[in-house]
């Protein structure tokens, strides 16, 4: 199979309400959306991968991710050739190695690009994404089931979300939580209210506490049956974070600290943390994922899947062939687009259906579609084409003849 050429956008999903927590606010997410043409045994096919850049988790912003993309990342696969699917797959992660992105949190510049590589070659050998990823295939039943979340928000429309949530049969609520203590106190009171004490409840700080108020919250939450606490403190604070992990009988997650493949290793070893919540995009796509899912096994620490707001269907269908293929986690994040979005860029409705259940999806590849009138009326920015540059106008030059990369500006 070879690489034909590979593209990035940059594409705007405009959101049905503003989602806030304690680090941020947006009513819109940018996204990285890359597509790779590969030529294979049954002819061409297009591959999809996405990743969301957050400034204030990984230090990435869109603009800055397709420069990456478009400088480091495109020139080291346009135009190579792989006896098959497992070889590329192997070729991406030595790549990410040899790139020490293991050891740097710049993981939503990666992950666009090596999901829409997989994508593309898990197509080309008529094989379901979940399939090239992992040989283990644990028996899921009819899907994976899927937690919600709740912004920061007015008593009126929290009630009105947690309602919904209630009716809709989710069996895991978050809420996001920050500094103003009394009425955080007051929603985490009013959702066990509104749940009933059957759904399991958690928290997320998004890095708004220190170790100590941590504590003291943990405490004041203890009625209401707050079973874990993401990122309580900020991201460079393990100090506290570990404090935190050691006073509380509940799961303490770690998030924004959990960026890379070392810092999950770190956790591990210096026990930080009693929890990882593993995000495709964050960390640096399904085989950075897959890897830091192993550290937590083999240490024992529990495992979360979580999602980026913004995502579009594309790596909420990366998400679930991820989630395919391991033994099951404490809680799945992510699938909602349907609530979120105004329009999403697949053609199937990736959003859970009742009880949070998202169904594993059929086909090759992700399993997804895309719409492509959608994801040019989305597109901010379609500036980067790498392919072989041609030895004359109308040439290609071979594989392994040493010729550069062609990167083309487009409007």
């Amino acid at each position: 199979m070879k690489i034909l050429d590979l593209n990035v956008q940059v594409i705007r999903l405009p959101f049905r309400f503003s989602f806030k927590h304690s680090l941020a606010s947006r009513n819109y997410s940018d996204n990285i959306v890359v597509i790779a043409r590969l030529e294979g045994e049954h002819g061409i096919v297009t591959g999809y991968g996405e990743s969301v850049p957050r400034d204030y988790v990984t230090g990435e912003d869109a603009a800055s991710a397709a420069e990456r993309i478009r400088n480091e990342y495109l020139p080291r696969f346009a135009g190579q050739s792989f006896d098959h699917a497992i070889s590329l797959r192997e070729n991406i992660w030595q790549q990410f190695l040899d790139l020490e992105l293991d050891k740097q949190s710049k993981g939503a510049s990666w992950c666009a690009l090596e999901i829409a590589l997989l994508d593309a070659a898990a197509k080309a050998e008529r094989l379901p994404l979940a399939e090239l990823i992992s040989t283990i295939h644990p028996c899921h039943g009819d899907g994976i089931q899927y937690g919600a979340v709740i912004p920061f928000g007015k008593k009126k429309a929290f009630t009105a979300v947690a309602m919904f949530y209630k009716l809709f049969g989710f069996r895991t609520v978050k809420i996001k939580v920050g500094r103003d203590f009394d009425a955080d106190l007051e929603r985490v009171a009013l959702a066990r209210k509104i749940l009933g004490p059957r759904v399991i409840l958690r928290v997320d700080a998004n890095c708004a506490w220190n170790a100590d108020e941590a504590l003291r919250c943990a405490g004041k939450y203890r009625p209401y049956h707050v079973a874990s606490y993401e990122q309580p403190v900020p991201a460079d604070d393990l100090e506290g974070l570990a404090k935190v992990s050691r006073n509380i009988p509940e799961q303490v997650l770690a998030d924004e600290s959990l960026c890379s493949v070392e810092q999950a290793r770190s956790l591990a070893n210096e026990r930080i943390c009693s929890a990882f919540n593993i995000r495709v995009s964050k960390v640096g796509g399904l085989l950075a994922s897959a890897e830091i899912a192993q550290i937590a096994s083999k240490a024992g620490i529990a495992r979360h899947m979580g999602a980026q707001v913004g995502e579009s269907g594309i790596l909420s269908g990366a998400g679930r062939s991820f989630a395919s293929t391991q033994e099951r986690f404490d809680n799945y994040e992510g699938s909602n687009n349907f609530f979120l979005l105004k329009h999403d860029i697949t053609n199937e409705n990736l959003n859970v259906g009742t009880g949070g259940i998202g169904k594993l999806l059929p086909g090759y590849g992700l399993g997804v579609t895309i719409s492509e009138g959608r994801l040019a009326q989305m597109t901010q920015s379609s500036n980067v084409v790498a392919r072989p540059r041609s030895q004359s106008n109308d040439a290609p030059a071979p594989v392994g003849s040493g010729s550069s990369t062609t990167l083309t500006q487009k409007q």
